[in-house]
């Protein structure tokens, strides 16, 4: 009788990103399925990218990064790893997982053991195509992907879904999905935000209906985004839609992209009037600005730092600015005043 020829194994890198990759666990269950072993490591790191002692020789590696900021720590792991197969939105979106043999979209948990919830897409694509975005060119047009009964792992894991959908209202079948939601008692958290641009009464009230959350899962959480000014006007009438359906104000994260000339679709290095308004209108009606910049330049991921943890709300700009955007050089006097240290 011939001898069964060893399992191969299989090295799955986490470049970046805090939730589950989908493409790895896709990875991870079509390796499985054949009874290799896999291996995965989340690398946030040169350092974490080093094999290990015990490590085996590695018949496939395969690495994925989400952002344009991890593009420098794929290349380490390439040195690392010279056969590696890099890909995700970061690296390369010619790069499939349908491309090198990977048809199914069943995915394994296994190499995610503190995650209980699950996730997934109920869509896919988006209907806008806005320049600074790539799901258009990544995903195409709006189209279904699945029900909370294809996303949900079932019993015993918790009723919690972390949808990864870019356009949840965009797709015909949204009040199904809702149903579902409710029906099943989920927790949801929309994970890449919805647009509030888009909003009719209909779908406001459908959100206020779910149990929504942040992506822990810990408290009430609706994240959207406000990219442009002259989107003011049918942003807060979705908002305003929201609140007035039962969503509280500060249970509303606004995603504010910073960094980005809207007029030339090129970056910007510095802060702009427009930055600023949209951060105080947002402040003003009682939601959560997250600014986002579109590059990450010290004056704007200073003025990232400053929104989030909420020193613009004690601190002028000008004053955090003088600091350097560093909390330890200001002290805060009599509890209501920051002075430079």
């Amino acid at each position: 009788m011939a001898e069964r020829p060893d399992p191969m194994n299989v090295l799955l890198i986490q470049l970046d990103g805090k939730l589950p990759n989908l493409a790895l666990m896709r990875l991870d269950a079509h390796y499985r399925d054949r009874g290799a072993s896999v291996v995965l490591r989340r690398a946030g790191n040169g350092r974490a990218l080093q094999p290990q002692f015990n490590d085996q020789v590695w018949d496939r590696v395969y690495g994925s990064l989400i952002f344009q900021s991890s593009r420098a720590l794929a290349e380490e792991a390439r040195r690392v790893y010279p056969g590696i197969v890099l890909g995700g939105t970061g690296w390369d979106l010619e790069v499939t997982l349908e491309k090198h043999g990977v048809a199914s979209q069943d995915v394994d948990y296994t190499d995610y053991p503190l995650f209980r919830s699950s996730i997934g897409f109920t869509q896919r694509g988006c209907r806008l195509r806005c320049a600074f975005c790539v799901v258009p060119r990544k995903e195409g047009r709006v189209k279904a992907a699945g029900t909370v009964a294809d996303i949900w792992r079932g019993d015993p894991w918790p009723r919690e879904l972390h949808l990864l959908d870019n356009d949840f209202f965009g797709q015909p079948a949204w009040k199904e999905r809702i149903a579902e939601m409710i029906a099943g008692g989920f927790r949801v958290s929309f994970n890449q935000g919805i647009n509030a641009r888009f909003l009719s009464d209909e779908a406001a009230a459908a959100i206020a209906s779910v149990d929504y959350r942040d992506d822990s899962m810990k408290v009430k959480r609706i994240y959207t985004a406000w990219d442009n000014r002259a989107d003011e006007q049918t942003l807060f009438r979705g908002l305003r839609a929201l609140v007035r359906h039962g969503v509280k104000p500060d249970h509303i994260m606004v995603y504010v992209l910073i960094g980005f000339d809207h007029a030339t679709n090129t970056a910007l290095e510095k802060l702009t009037d427009d930055d600023f308004y949209r951060h105080a209108k947002l402040r003003e009606f009682g939601a959560r600005p997250y600014p986002m910049p579109y590059v990450r330049t010290p004056e704007l991921v200073g003025f990232q730092r400053w929104v989030i943890q909420a020193y613009d709300k004690a601190v002028p700009w000008v004053q955090w600015k003088t600091a350097r955007y560093e909390p330890r050089n200001l002290r805060l006097e009599n509890s209501q005043e920051w002075l430079w240290a």
